[in-house]
């Protein structure tokens, strides 16, 4: 049996407070938070000054409070631990397939790299750490989008739009869903050229993961061909498997 473990009420209702935020979009009023936490009005008030106070939240000029800067801090602190924790395993692909391995995280509406092990062909795939990008346009996005909620995924399409980068890539919802149902059932996703002409890419979600991360192996289409993809990846869900069990809060 798991252990059980005590918690500190206040700190639970700050990170409630704080993900809550985060679930409608890093902005929200007291009533409507305080309704969906079902907590008195003044409770929440009180946490929220506090929070305010340590700069993880803020008031805006609508009377509604948006996550804080303090957040961006802890964010990028722990994109650095998760992309340490990761690079043996984002190597270890990479010796196996021989091309660039890629691992990148959702912040708001954008995919952000937070680590790669790059391929040893002098012709590769590079990513610098850091790169915000797009969802619908790329694989590791589309495999974020197909492990989260439908109408999540579609908020975010609203908010970023569709622009086309090259002849593949989607410009409406209807083409995108259809791909992000394809995926569910396939299990990882296939960049066709989507964000780069010539650039082919394979790309799986780690399931279970609290911030929605996936990883990618990325090269010229030349190499990364149907035959790569049918090889390669199992071993990229592999990968996913067993990061997302590292990642998991047990």
């Amino acid at each position: 049996m798991p252990t059980k473990v005590s918690s500190v009420q206040s700190v639970d209702r700050a990170f409630s407070i704080l993900e809550a935020m985060a679930r409608n979009g890093g902005e929200i009023g007291l009533t409507e938070l305080a309704t969906e936490l079902d907590l008195p009005v003044p409770t929440v008030h009180r946490a929220m000054q506090t929070l305010v106070h340590l700069g993880y939240a803020k008031r805006n000029g609508t009377r509604k409070y948006t996550l804080g800067a303090s957040l961006l801090y802890l964010g990028e602190a722990a994109s650095r631990g998760m992309a340490s924790w990761a690079k043996p395993s984002l190597l270890s692909l990479a010796n196996a397939c021989s091309e660039t391995v890629n691992l990148a995280t959702l912040e708001g509406d954008r995919i952000v790299y937070i680590a790669q092990s790059p391929s040893k062909h002098n012709m590769r795939m590079f990513t610098e750490a850091g790169r915000r990008v797009l969802p619908h346009a790329c694989g590791v996005g589309k495999a974020i989008l197909a492990g989260i909620s439908e109408a999540k995924a579609k908020e975010i399409i609203s908010h970023t739009g569709m622009p086309q980068y090259t002849e593949t890539t989607h410009i409406t919802w209807k083409s995108l869903q259809k791909d992000l149902r394809d995926i569910q059932l396939r299990g990882y996703a296939i960049d066709e050229g989507e964000q780069e002409v010539g650039v082919r890419c394979i790309s799986a979600a780690l399931v279970g993961v609290a911030s929605p991360t996936a990883i990618s192996i990325s090269g010229p289409a030349t190499r990364v061909t149907n035959a790569f993809i049918a090889k390669y990846s199992p071993l990229l869900l592999e990968c996913a498997a067993e990061l997302a069990q590292e990642f998991s809060v047990s």
